[in-house]
């Protein structure tokens, strides 16, 4: 019988015969994003993403030795949007990269600031911030970020006791989301029934 494997030496079943394939931990990535309701009215997320590796890594000519656990990368951002999902503050955080050059990158989400989050954000974003400006990891960063703004708003600024698509409901807008996904498509019954209004018949099949 095998030994016990530690957290970095994990035994993971075989998705071919059933048998316990040996596998050891490499590399772990966590990305946390916070949502916040200011006490200015507008809407903040606040989003950070962090590399680090479970064995030492020697010194190079940029930085020295990271110890297990040592950040690779520890990079963060924050929007601040308005109720029109226009951008009102933005700026990024760069707390560990490999290179020094890295942290030139910091002012660069500011040209964010005035753009409005919503159908052609990703075109916007690559209009404003070329890829060679910015960094792969802060770049990937907004997708999250984005995403958390909009559960962040679901509640709308009192939400105690309330349903989670109240807001949206009332606001006779077409939400944002639908047509998104496949639970939200118009001809499905989630819209059919929680959105009459934008719901369409479901083409027949032949």
């Amino acid at each position: 019988m095998a030994a016990s494997a530690s957290k970095q030496d994990k035994l993971m079943p075989s998705a071919n015969d059933g048998n316990a394939t040996r596998r050891r931990l490499m590399h772990t990535r966590s990305v946390t994003c916070e949502g916040f309701l200011r006490d200015d009215g507008l809407w903040e997320v606040e989003a950070w993403l962090r590399d680090t590796k479970p064995f030492v890594q020697r010194a190079d000519r940029f930085r020295g030795e990271l110890k297990p656990g040592d950040p690779v990368h520890d990079i963060g951002l924050r929007l601040a949007i308005d109720e029109d999902m226009t951008i009102r503050e933005a700026e990024a955080m760069m707390r560990a990269t490999p290179y020094p050059t890295c942290v030139e990158v910091e002012p660069i989400l500011q040209r964010l600031i005035g753009e409005r989050i919503g159908p052609g954000w990703r075109e916007t974003v690559r209009r404003k911030i070329s890829r060679l400006e910015t960094c792969t990891h802060l770049a990937e960063l907004l997708g999250p970020a984005v995403t958390t703004l909009y559960q962040t708003m679901s509640y709308g600024k009192n939400p105690e006791g309330r349903d989670t698509l109240e807001n949206q409901q009332n606001s006779g807008k077409r939400p944002f989301f639908i047509g998104g996904c496949h639970s939200w498509r118009t001809d499905g019954p989630v819209v059919a029934a929680m959105f009459p209004q934008f719901a369409t018949k479901p083409v027949a099949k032949d």
